[in-house]
């Protein structure tokens, strides 16, 4: 959650950097300057037409943004799940032009301006200067971020989506990466579209991002035709809140780099 102020009104919004474009709960934002109506879809494969908008300014701290637009949806279930008022998605295409440092054992968010070479223009104390303990190149397609995988001997590609609360394997990859999964139990997915799908939950015993692997991580099995739709691209995977909370991540759009600084290395 970051606290933002969208034409005046102040509240919570989620980072949410599988969605390309700021959202905004249509609860709370019913005026606006309409546009034309845009496909959109989530993890629950549901496609539906929404209401675009532009909102004159977006507020984060010292940081501002004009003109963005913005897409209107009722994130009333969300709201109803976390017990929290939430005023939208604060999406990938808002960083473009950043480096993004997120730091979940802190409740901390850094963006940094960037020069043209993609070097921070200053820096603060959120400032890493230890070698990472991965780094590795990523691709970035309308604004989200994809990452290079591998289970066993099968490459794999992922988003980088904050905004999921755990990493997410899709129900068509290889057959040998089911080897690699261990089902636990059956769960009911919730999307930004409110439409609920059955999915298996379970651990995946291995996932290599770099020269590191991830051990047995929490993982949800589910169809992500919905998400390639949305992104035009083929999707294996998402790496969400779990793969966040290994450690400090730092995302440099203009480097299109991710490093990672494990928690566990700075107790040792």
């Amino acid at each position: 959650m970051i606290e933002a102020t969208v034409d005046s009104v102040t509240g919570n919004f989620i980072l949410d950097t599988g969605a390309p474009y700021l959202v905004l709960n249509r609860t709370y934002f019913r005026k606006g300057k309409s546009k034309e109506s845009a496909l959109a879809g989530g993890i629950t494969g549901s496609m539906k037409l929404v209401t675009q908008t532009v909102v004159d300014k977006l507020e984060i701290q010292e940081m501002y943004f004009k003109s963005v637009q913005a897409d209107l949806v009722n994130l009333g279930h969300i709201e109803d799940n976390k017990g929290v008022k939430i005023l939208g998605l604060l999406g990938a295409s808002l960083f473009d032009d950043l480096e993004m440092e997120i730091d979940v054992n802190k409740s901390v968010l850094y963006l940094y301006r960037l020069n043209k070479s993609g070097e921070r223009i200053s820096t603060t104390a959120g400032s890493v200067a230890i070698k990472p303990n991965i780094q590795v190149p990523i691709e970035v397609i309308n604004s989200v971020i994809f990452v290079s995988a591998r289970v066993g001997e099968s490459k794999l590609r992922y988003c980088l989506d904050t905004g999921a609360e755990i990493n997410v394997l899709s129900n068509e990859v290889p057959k040998k990466v089911f080897q690699h999964f261990r089902l636990t139990s059956r769960n009911a997915l919730t999307g930004t579209s409110n439409q609920k799908v059955e999915v298996f939950g379970g651990e995946l015993d291995e996932l290599t991002i770099g020269t590191y692997t991830f051990v047995n991580s929490q993982t949800i099995l589910t169809g992500l035709a919905g998400l390639q739709s949305v992104y035009s691209t083929e999707l294996d995977g998402i790496l969400g809140y779990n793969f966040l909370a290994e450690g400090r991540v730092v995302i440099n759009y203009r480097k299109k780099q991710l490093s990672m600084y494990f928690y566990k290395s700075e107790k040792q």
